[in-house]
């Protein structure tokens, strides 16, 4: 059973605009307690998300009030992308724009301040967990990254700004984790996913992760930095022998993370495996030696991921 304040959080109608609908349409009708508390069922929370999203696309209560639980499925099954998320585009275009210009400005309260909202919104449901990875979160960080290169003094600044993403990042994965367990994936094996050790690399990863959830398959963030320990112990508790690993140029390392990993592990324990690596801007030496590999699959891009976890 849940609160009045719960049912708010949970459907994105505001409290009093509930008390309102229940008082004048009957919307749905709480259990009460002795001293005349609201509490909701899982039906009446479910009820309240459908007539939610009707009343956002435009359908007056006093009609959506009518209908029944069948009637209201139906009417909202019925319903486009467009129609489902009418702010989708324009928020995340207008939350881009605010933290691209707030970049420029080195104002980093703005863009903490952006995120936060980012988590709201993606609560009351007013855009996709995927629309706002892929329409706002990696064009964001794609585009610190060009200003990093191209502006070597930027480097605290924008140190500081992949620390605010790594933070909201884990804390949008361990969401989407919550919400993965609560529902039923009988037979769904897990994803290994860890980084090579940079901070850029973390946020590859968590974005990894956060693709792999939005594609209705389990991830296993490991950390910022994978070794082989980890490696084998996910392949001795696990069904699934998938590991992605993310990968970028450093300078001071000669090969790729994978393959220092690769030569640590007993040659038995790599036929259980199916690596992948996500690759960002490494150098030619280093891409001949996945090129060379028939071990690993090459995904060069976040919409490579997509593709990836849709097979």
């Amino acid at each position: 059973m849940y609160t009045i304040k719960n049912v708010s959080m949970m459907t994105g109608i505001g409290v009093h605009t509930l008390r309102a609908w229940e008082k004048r349409y009957g919307v749905v009708k709480p259990e009460r307690s002795s001293s005349g508390r609201r509490f909701y069922s899982d039906e009446n929370v479910e009820k309240l998300k459908l007539i939610s999203t009707l009343n956002k696309t435009g359908e007056q209560i006093s009609q959506i009030a009518k209908l029944s639980d069948t009637e209201l499925r139906e009417a909202v099954e019925g319903l486009s992308e467009k129609e489902l998320y009418p702010e989708e585009e324009n928020k995340l275009k207008t939350s881009l724009f605010i933290l691209k210009q707030a970049f420029g400005l080195q104002v980093q309260d703005i863009i903490f301040h952006e995120f936060e909202t980012m988590g709201e919104e993606l609560n009351k449901e007013t855009y996709r967990a995927k629309s706002l990875i892929n329409n706002l979160i990696v064009p964001f960080y794609e585009h610190v990254i060009t200003e990093e290169e191209k502006n070597p003094h930027l480097k605290n600044f924008c140190q500081a700004i992949y620390a605010t993403m790594a933070t909201q990042l884990k804390g949008l994965l361990q969401e989407m984790k919550e919400a993965f367990k609560a529902e039923e994936h009988e037979g769904e094996s897990p994803v290994l996913v860890g980084s090579s050790g940079t901070v850029k690399g973390e946020i590859d990863s968590l974005i990894v992760c956060l693709k792999s959830y939005v594609s209705g398959k389990e991830a296993l963030f490991i950390g910022p930095l994978v070794d082989k320990d980890k490696i084998n112990e996910f392949i001795a508790s696990s069904d699934s022998k998938k590991v992605v690993l993310t990968d970028r140029y450093v300078s001071f390392r000669a090969h790729p993370r994978l393959f220092d990993l690769m030569k640590e592990m007993p040659q038995e324990k790599l036929q259980e495996v199916e690596f992948a690596v996500l690759l960002h801007r490494l150098n030619e030496m280093q891409r001949l030696e996945f090129a060379h590999s028939d071990k690993v699959e090459v995904l060069s891009n976040f919409d490579s991921m997509d593709q990836y976890f849709a097979s």
